[in-house]
C-alpha cells in the first residue's frame, strides 16, 4: 500500500509525471444539503440562538406547525455540466486529462445522461452518521443504491458486486452530528471493523482543516487503507485536492486505488488559504445571486427548501413573503461588502460566528 501526498505550492511541476487528474466528491444543484446543522451550530452562540427561537415562533404562528430543520435543505448553485467544466479546467491547466466524479447527497439526478453514476450516501451510526462516497456505479443499477437506507450490511454486500466501483469513507473524522469527537470516532471505527473489505479508501477532504486530515492519514495507515482526495466542492471554487494517476481511464484508476492500493493526492493552492476564510469565501459563492442558474433560482432563498407536514415542498422565498429576516440580511450585507471591496475584514468578523459551519 502506498499513499503519496503532494502540495502544489511546494512541487508545482509534480503533475508532469502523471497522465490524468481525478476530481472526486463535488456537489451540484441536485444535491440536497440538510439544514439540520443550524440548531447544533447556534447553540454555542447565545445571541443567534435567541434569534433562531424568535424566528421559529414567528414561523409557527404564520404556518400553524413548528419549524423542523430536519425537513429543510439547501442546494448548491452550480449545474452538473458547470461542475464538470469547472473541475476539468483546473485539471487541464496542470497538463492532465480530466476525470470528474460528481457526488450529490443521496441524489443521482446529475447522472441521468451518463454511463456511470456516483453519489454521497448518508449512513446512520446511532447518535452520529458518516458519508460514503460511492463512485462509478453502472447507471442501470445506480438507483438501487438509494433503497438501502440504514441497512449498511446489505448496502456493503450489494456494492461488492461491482468491481469497477470505488467506496470511500468521506471526511471520516468530521463529527458533523455533534455527537462528541470520541463517540463519533468510535462509531466510525466500528463501521470500519465490520466493512473493511468493502471500503477502498479514506478521504482527505478539501474543506476540512489539515489537523483533521492528518489524523485521517494515521487512521488509514492503522486500517491498511489508502487515502484519497475529495474536494467536497459546494460553491464555484474548484476542488482543493485531486488525485494524480498514470491510468488513462476510470477503470485504470480503480485498479490503482482498489486493488493495488496506490494513491497520489495533490493539494491545490487554494487549500493553503486559512480554513475559516475559505469556508466564508465559499459561503459568498453559495449565497450570492446567480442570474444564470440552470433552474432560474437566482436568489439563495429560492435554492433552499422546506417540506411541510402535508408533504408539499416550498422554497424559503415562498415562506418569507416580507423578505428575508433582518439578521440574515445583515450577514449577507457583510459578505457582499467583502466581495465588492475586496476587504475581508467583514468576513474575519463573521468567522468568529461561523467557526466550523459547513458551506
Amino acid at each position: 500500500m502506498t499513499s503519496q501526498l503532494y502540495f502544489h505550492w511546494k512541487q508545482p511541476r509534480i503533475a508532469e509525471g502523471f497522465a490524468t487528474g481525478v476530481s472526486l466528491h463535488g456537489h451540484t444543484l441536485h444535491s440536497q444539503e440538510s439544514l439540520a446543522f443550524i440548531p447544533r451550530f447556534v447553540k454555542h452562540m447565545p445571541a443567534l440562538e435567541r434569534e433562531m427561537h424568535r424566528l421559529k415562533a414567528v414561523f409557527q404562528k404564520a404556518n400553524g406547525y413548528p419549524l423542523n430543520f430536519n425537513n429543510g435543505w439547501w442546494t448548491p448553485p452550480i449545474s452538473a455540466a458547470g461542475a464538470v467544466r469547472l473541475e476539468s479546467k483546473q485539471i487541464e491547466e496542470l497538463g492532465l486529462a480530466p476525470i470528474v466524479s460528481i457526488t450529490d447527497h443521496d441524489n443521482l439526478d446529475a447522472h441521468r445522461m451518463s454511463e456511470t453514476a456516483s453519489v454521497e450516501l448518508t449512513v446512520p451510526l446511532g447518535s452520529t452518521f458518516l458519508h460514503l462516497g460511492i463512485h462509478g456505479l453502472p447507471v442501470a443499477k445506480a438507483d438501487e443504491v438509494l433503497n438501502y437506507g440504514s441497512h449498511s450490511a446489505a448496502l456493503m454486500g450489494w456494492l461488492s458486486r461491482f468491481p469497477e466501483v470505488l467506496v470511500v469513507v468521506n471526511h471520516p473524522l468530521w463529527d458533523e452530528a455533534d455527537a462528541g469527537t470520541a463517540r463519533h470516532r468510535a462509531a466510525v471505527e466500528r463501521f470500519l471493523a465490520m466493512h473493511t473489505r468493502a471500503i477502498h479508501a479514506l478521504e482527505l477532504n478539501g474543506l476540512r482543516p489539515w489537523k483533521e486530515n492528518h489524523a485521517v492519514v494515521q487512521m488509514a495507515e492503522a486500517w491498511g487503507l489508502p487515502v484519497i482526495s475529495g474536494g467536497d466542492r459546494h460553491g464555484i471554487e474548484p476542488n482543493a485536492n485531486i488525485n494524480l494517476t498514470r491510468a488513462a481511464n476510470w477503470n485504470g484508476f480503480v485498479e490503482e486505488i482498489r486493488y493495488r492500493r496506490e494513491s497520489h493526492v495533490l493539494f491545490m493552492p487554494q487549500y493553503r488559504r486559512p480554513f475559516r476564510l475559505r469556508i466564508l469565501s465559499n459561503l459568498i459563492d453559495i449565497l450570492q445571486d446567480h442570474p444564470a442558474h440552470a433552474f432560474g433560482w437566482k436568489r439563495w432563498s429560492e435554492r433552499a427548501f422546506y417540506r411541510t407536514p402535508d408533504g408539499d415542498v416550498r422554497s424559503l422565498a415562498a415562506f418569507w413573503t416580507d423578505g428575508e429576516p433582518g439578521v440574515i440580511r445583515a450577514f449577507l450585507l457583510a459578505l457582499q461588502m467583502a466581495r465588492t471591496t475586496g476587504n475581508f475584514v467583514p468576513i474575519r468578523m463573521a468567522s468568529n460566528l461561523l467557526q466550523e459551519c459547513r458551506p
